[in-house]
């Protein structure tokens, strides 16, 4: 019978429940709000030095945690049951995460709430306003994910095993400003479909997109895509690259340029269309997992200044959660290596863990980076987004 019942409740473990959302008017308006404050951040040629260790981690902080880890939080999450994840993350990675999460720990059911980052933020936002908070971790992007922490939707939460110093990682795993866990991160360049672009054509900068005739045709033609940097995702991460980050060898000038060319827009990611040979190329994303798997023929090009990285996900413990200890133990478990290595075959991340190899399609260490995709960073993109939106280049 107590076989029986384990069964039952992994196989409720493995709900999930949506909640129906849509991009529209509303999250832009979201996004827009509030006055951030602009933050200087220097261009680099290379990412930063591979597995750095957390520099607040020691043996007498990390013995204290797990002191308290083992006799108070884990209990208690135990007697919690169940953890309210509020995430963008789809079926595979969703279903995939609570499997991996109910073998550590089969006495605590997860649910999602699935939507869009930034409705994700908003329902939380009135959440708390009301008193009644029903999320206990939000995970997504880097922008969504970093409003939750601007707002003071976050708890200031450290896991355990970002305290371990025996764990190397290959950027800082806490944000410092959020207290976000920067888990994974995934490169973003131009996505090349190698069957229907010759590598002679491949281009070598951001400016070969507008100058050279092969690919200014291409991009009329509506065979090359952008996501599109009106919304928080990655297209707008390519603008502040290229407009602040290189202002002196791209800048405005450059943004409207490309603009004028009109490539076509994606809200989000696309769905496989430059595998399928119904695009040339991609710029911006996508997320598609079999593109880091290495499985279709596609090519990703670091055009010059750079690729650009963002974490994401994210992961944080909201605030004032209904199952705040069941909520700490579901954060500090996606730090494992047990974890990093699932999501590293299934998904193709790169792994913040250092012991843990990424596939090399996705891995920063192999590409140039415009700057690294820090909270610095993000404030800063923030402004961008409200730049590109006002100026109305992407409006057609």
């Amino acid at each position: 019978m107590a076989e029986g019942r384990g069964r039952e409740r992994r196989k409720r473990a493995m709900t999930i429940r949506r909640w129906a959302a849509m991009v529209s008017g509303v999250v832009l308006s979201v996004i827009v709000a509030g006055g951030l404050v602009p933050a200087t951040l220097r261009a680099q040629s290379k990412p930063p030095a591979a597995a750095p260790a957390d520099t607040s981690a020691s043996a007498a902080k990390y013995q204290a945690a797990m002191a308290e880890w083992k006799s108070r939080i884990v209990p208690a999450a135990k007697k919690e049951g169940e953890v309210i994840w509020y995430s963008c993350a789809q079926a595979t990675e969703a279903e995939g995460t609570i499997t991996a999460f109910n073998k550590a720990y089969p006495d605590i059911q997860v649910s999602q709430v699935l939507g869009p980052g930034y409705q994700m933020v908003e329902k939380i936002s009135t959440e708390a306003a009301a008193g009644r908070v029903q999320a206990d971790v939000y995970q997504c992007g880097g922008q969504s994910g970093r409003t939750i922490a601007w707002r003071g939707l976050g708890e200031e939460f450290i896991p355990p095993t970002a305290l371990d110093p025996s764990v190397k990682w290959r950027w800082p795993v806490m944000n410092k400003e959020t207290h976000l866990a920067g888990v994974f991160a995934s490169v973003s360049g131009l996505n090349v479909n190698t069957k229907l672009v010759p590598p002679e054509k491949y281009p070598k900068s951001y400016w070969d997109l507008v100058r050279d005739p092969y690919w200014v045709d291409l991009i009329k033609r509506k065979r090359v895509a952008f996501t599109d940097p009106r919304i928080a995702n990655i297209g707008v991460y390519h603008v502040y690259g290229l407009k602040e980050v290189n202002a002196k060898e791209y800048g405005e000038g450059f943004i409207r340029e490309f603009a004028g060319l009109k490539p076509k827009l994606f809200g989000f990611n696309e769905s496989g269309e430059v595998a399928r040979g119904e695009l040339h190329a991609m710029l911006g994303g996508p997320w598609r997992v079999e593109y880091s798997l290495g499985t279709v023929p596609i090519t990703k090009l670091c055009l010059e200044p750079g690729c650009v990285s963002t974490q994401s996900p994210l992961f944080a413990v909201v605030k004032n959660a209904p199952h705040p200890n069941a909520a700490k133990v579901f954060v500090d478990f996606v730090l494992s290596r047990e974890y990093a290595e699932w999501r590293v075959q299934a998904l193709g991340n790169t792994p913040a863990r250092a012991d843990v190899a990424p596939r090399p399609l996705d891995d920063p260490a192999k590409h140039k980076l415009q700057y690294a995709g820090d909270d610095k960073a993000e404030r800063q993109i923030t402004e961008v987004l409200k730049w590109v939106i006002a100026s109305k280049l992407f409006d057609y």
